[in-house]
């Protein structure tokens, strides 16, 4: 088993994650459970608890229905790109305008868009 640390954001990370209350939360929420670094191992891992958790319904113990076991890929990157958007989407919450090329240079998350507004702005000596 190659386990490696699920917040090295070198690497790309096959995460095992557990989805149940949190007692320090007080919420149900995914939890990292383990990361390995291939997904074989990922897969393995998730079969093994997802029995485990059958077979403790099974013999009558009460567990929550949404109880279960997941993984996530995690690319390289993947935490500095999520940082970037939540900064990126706190600042758009706080109307602080940022520029296109701003935007444009930064190597954001797959999952983040943008849409641009081209409201003419009043300026002193501009053409209207």
């Amino acid at each position: 088993m190659a386990v490696v640390d699920p917040n090295d954001d070198l690497i790309c990370r096959y995460v095992v994650q557990s989805y149940a209350c949190d007692p320090e939360r007080h919420e149900r929420r995914h939890q990292v459970v383990v990361a390995f670094d291939n997904e074989q191992e990922l897969m393995a891992l998730i079969n093994a608890r997802q029995e485990e958790l059958e077979r403790r319904r099974a013999a009558g113990e009460v567990l929550p229905p949404p109880e279960h076991y997941s993984g996530v890929v995690l690319e390289p990157g993947y935490r500095r790109r999520t940082a970037l958007a939540r900064l990126v989407w706190k600042a758009a919450g706080r109307r602080v305008s940022l520029s296109e090329v701003t935007l444009e240079r930064v190597d954001w998350h797959p999952d983040v868009g943008f849409f641009w507004s081209a409201a003419r702005q009043h300026r002193p000596g501009a053409r209207q």
